[in-house]
């Protein structure tokens, strides 16, 4: 563990894992919280994780760096169609009656 070192990395495309990705990389630290009261005082360490911030597209696949920083983050959802999701829905076994199938 360092102590919040930063710098630029290259990492790769979580789309295509072929391209590199400029980033900004600042690594994660432990901080100290103290809170005092009358009786004393206590402190907790909390771990402040690593973030990444994108600087460029994909130039293998064309990903936008706004799709790729939501990726990194873990928020990015692939948009899906009506057909994927109900083949989706049909692999897990959910007892589905769609369109005039129905009665």
């Amino acid at each position: 563990m360092g102590l919040g070192r930063k710098g630029e990395t290259e990492l790769e495309c979580p789309f295509c894992r072929k391209g590199n990705v400029k980033t900004f990389h600042k690594e994660g630290y432990l901080q100290a919280r103290t809170s005092r009261i009358s009786a004393g005082a206590k402190t907790k360490h909390y771990k402040t994780p690593d973030t990444y911030e994108v600087l460029e597209d994909c130039s293998h696949c064309g990903a936008k760096k706004k799709d790729i920083q939501a990726s990194f983050e873990g928020k990015y959802k692939k948009k899906m169609t009506h057909q994927e999701r109900i083949e989706m829905l049909k692999k897990r076994g959910l007892p589905l009656v769609l369109g005039s199938e129905g009665g």
